[in-house]
């Protein structure tokens, strides 16, 4: 279909696309236009949130009728659409629970997108605080095995996901006071980052090898299903935040969601996914909560406020009760 003028702004900001999220009647013109080019089902469009979740602001996603969404990315937004549609195509089919198929790619109006496979299943997140203490034990046994696949998938040929860990490590301890001071975090927790982060390395070994990592794997990201009465993981989505590194700094995201304060959780997990028994200690959990104040998308106070059950005056107190082994 011909339009004269285009619909998204070919250049935007940070700013400008944020006051763009909420506009609902210029996505559905959008996505019709994709469905139209793709054969896709343009009456059943239904958009993932409405734009005024924070978290949701990476990308604009619909589902287009049962078995499609379209995810689509501002144009600052490029290393995110190529992180998903390399690490969504290089994992598809390689792991015991499912991920999407990416059907299709383009851009419009210079903004890149994907339509993909929709997974099928129950969220974990509708499920999780219902469970009972075995019920999530055995999940998150079969989400540490999942973990250890992803990790164990080849490196070669993702050139968008590379970074130099060590350089990134350090860019991330450098700048992370101002980052904190700048989400509010009192002066009292900012004093502490420096030794602790300092006390906690090395935070990667220095032979470590990469592995893709997500950053991001929790019960959002996350689909179950019935089998024979027992809750069994059936999917898992999203990896435009994908980088590769070392492994903890997804095992932090994933136990900070999962398992916070629930040592009984965090050890199986841990073991399931690899460490032995002997690698479970104080180490460990100031190495979890270090890469957790290193994460690109984890507000201090809204870690020691929203996962921290009891009063905490130290960062050391903060680990050992957030990540308990």
């Amino acid at each position: 279909m011909y339009r004269l003028d285009p619909l998204l702004p070919p250049m935007i900001t940070r700013t400008g696309y944020d006051a763009l999220r909420t506009r609902s009647d210029v996505w559905f013109q959008v996505m019709h236009i994709i469905c139209q080019r793709h054969g896709l089902a343009c009456e059943e469009l239904r958009r993932f949130g409405d734009g005024t979740d924070p978290a949701d602001g990476s990308c604009i996603a619909f589902a287009a009728g049962k078995n499609q969404v379209i995810k689509l990315f501002p144009p600052y937004q490029r290393r995110l659409y190529d992180a998903e549609h390399v690490v969504a195509e290089h994992v598809f089919g390689r792991l015991s629970i499912a991920t999407p198929e990416i059907f299709a790619h383009g851009t419009i109006d210079e903004w890149p997108y994907l339509v993909m496979s929709r997974l099928q299943g129950t969220y974990l997140s509708d499920i999780w605080d219902g469970l009972d203490h075995v019920e999530q034990v055995h999940l998150v046994t079969e989400l540490a095995e999942v973990l250890a696949q992803l990790h164990a998938l080849p490196t070669y040929n993702l050139p968008c996901l590379d970074v130099n860990w060590k350089e990134f490590v350090e860019s991330r301890v450098n700048n992370c006071v101002k980052r904190h001071r700048e989400q509010g975090v009192p002066d009292y927790w900012l004093q502490q980052i420096p030794d602790f982060l300092a006390q906690a390395s090395p935070l990667y070994p220095f032979d470590f090898a990469s592995v893709i990592i997500s950053g991001d794997i929790h019960q959002y990201h996350l689909l179950d299903r019935l089998d024979h009465g027992q809750w069994r993981l059936s999917g898992l989505f999203d990896f435009d935040d994908a980088l590769l590194g070392f492994c903890e700094y997804d095992l932090a995201a994933t136990a900070l969601f999962l398992m916070a304060g629930h040592s009984m959780l965090l050890r199986p997990f841990l073991l399931a996914y690899g460490y032995s028994a002997s690698d479970l200690d104080e180490h460990l959990s100031h190495r979890l909560l270090a890469y957790t104040l290193l994460h690109r998308y984890r507000p201090f106070n809204w870690v020691r406020d929203g996962f921290v059950e009891h009063s905490c005056s130290t960062l050391k107190e903060l680990a050992e009760a957030i990540y308990a082994v």
